[in-house]
């Protein structure tokens, strides 16, 4: 057990007001434009370098000519996989993709709310699987699934909006013309390549646009090859602009999980982050919950640690998560997709004094408790009502009124003490929305249990 008490990060709040927790930061606002001018990201052609383990490169060079083409495949999809599926018809691919149009080639055809392509939808199928490895192309979820389809043999891409990942927040021309990405190599073996996309972030860029006023930070985003029988494939992505995009569609949703009353009121996109957060409160029973398969599946866990390995910090030892939310930037924005960040400060990542979960070295770290459920409580028997108490453009103010079962189908202990009068079969609390940049968010939030 390793034991420190700064790993040269700010105290838990000041950490939190950060957009994504502790990310490894540059030094105050000096510009980091490298010599030669601008130097546009990723996209280089570079003879293969001997693989120096931990170094940090500013190209590509550590990649082999098949693996770079892997990886550049990748980046060249960045915006069609994660913002507009249209931006497929911009990509210098072979064979290009092409909107069928009207007879005059002004208007493209669309049946329903999906667009349609000349292209057979093997086109778009086969350039994929080109590129990314099939793990990665089935974690894709909607974004691939829903995003594009198979319209009678032609490929169709939706025009839902829903679907369209946010951008990463501090991403400015100004941070890329200065601060281009960097890489550092991480680890190589016959059949897998793993580096750190190194991405530079400006907190000042809406206030100006001067090099000297930025204030650069990094996010360091993993990037996994790996060896197929048809080639070097993609297994893990990320990129600069869109972060940890994916964290839209946290956490996964479950058959159960759907079935979990909300307010009939709010629209199917309300309702959608209602079922998120609900699901991510499962940590109000324990912390150790959001490191539970059984909750949050994952198929790759850290072989590297175990749950003893933990850390001590301010005299309380931290056990580290293995799982899905292992790392500390993708937990986070998961979170700040749900709710706004002063709740993530005040309620959920603290309570009562204790910092429940922090990053440290990058990793994601949780204080163990375990409270259980609520009693009474049960997923099937428990009823919840909805009540609207407030509603304007900017704000929804919901109270909810959550009665637990006292006849046969609950428990029996809890049907006496209620009964003694010394519980009550009846839990009321209330729920805030607010709309902000990207989305409706909950800046207030409880549950039943």
């Amino acid at each position: 057990m390793r034991t420190l008490s700064d790993f040269g990060c700010p105290s838990f709040r000041l950490r939190q007001a950060s957009r994504t927790g502790c990310a490894r930061r540059s030094g105050g606002a000096v510009p980091c434009r490298r010599a030669g001018g601008y130097r546009r990201k990723h996209i280089h052609a570079f003879p293969t370098a001997p693989a120096e383990i931990g170094k940090e490169f500013d190209d590509l060079s550590f990649l082999n000519e098949e693996q770079r083409q892997a990886y550049e495949g990748a980046y060249k999809l960045n915006y069609t996989l994660y913002g507009l599926p249209d931006n497929l018809v911009g990509v210098d691919v072979s064979p290009r993709f092409t909107q069928q149009s009207d007879s005059e080639g002004v208007f493209v055809l669309t049946v329903g709310n999906y667009a349609l392509y000349e292209n057979p939808y093997t086109d778009f199928t086969n350039l994929m699987q080109s590129v990314f490895t099939t793990d990665f192309i089935r974690r894709l979820g909607p974004l691939y699934t829903e995003k594009f389809i198979d319209l009678d043999g032609h490929l169709a891409t939706s025009c839902d909006s829903v679907l369209a990942c946010p951008m990463h927040n501090d991403l400015s021309r100004t941070v890329m013309d200065n601060c281009p990405d960097t890489y550092r190599l991480e680890s190589v073996t016959d059949d897998t390549v793993v580096f750190a996309l190194i991405s530079h972030y400006d907190r000042n860029w809406a206030s100006s646009f001067a090099p000297d006023d930025m204030d650069v930070y990094t996010i360091e985003y993993p990037i996994r090859l790996v060896r197929t029988a048809d080639g070097w494939r993609v297994d893990e992505f990320h990129s600069t602009d869109f972060g940890y995009a994916e964290a839209v569609l946290e956490p996964p949703l479950s058959e159960q999980d759907l079935q979990v009353p909300v307010p009939e009121f709010l629209t199917a996109e309300q309702q959608m982050v209602y079922q998120r957060a609900y699901k991510m409160m499962l940590v109000r029973a324990g912390t150790y919950l959001i490191d539970d398969t059984q909750y949050f599946p994952y198929e790759s866990p850290d072989t590297g640690r175990t749950q003893t390995d933990t850390v001590t910090v301010d005299g309380y030892d931290y056990t580290p998560a293995l799982n899905r939310y292992r790392n500390w930037d993708m937990f986070y924005a998961a979170l700040r997709d749900i709710f706004t960040r002063d709740f993530l400060d005040d309620s959920y990542l603290a309570s009562d004094g204790y910092c429940l979960f922090r990053p440290i070295d990058g990793r994601m770290y949780y204080l163990l408790t375990e409270r259980g459920f609520a009693a009474g409580y049960n997923q099937v028997t428990t009823t919840m009502t909805f009540t609207k108490l407030e509603e304007t453009d900017e704000k929804i103010v919901i109270r909810v009124t959550a009665v637990y079962a006292t006849d046969d189908t609950g428990s029996q202990a809890f049907r006496q003490a209620v009964q003694d009068g010394l519980v009550s079969d009846t839990s009321t609390y209330t729920i805030t929305m607010v709309r902000e940049v990207g989305g409706w968010r909950f800046a207030q939030f409880e549950v039943p249990f």
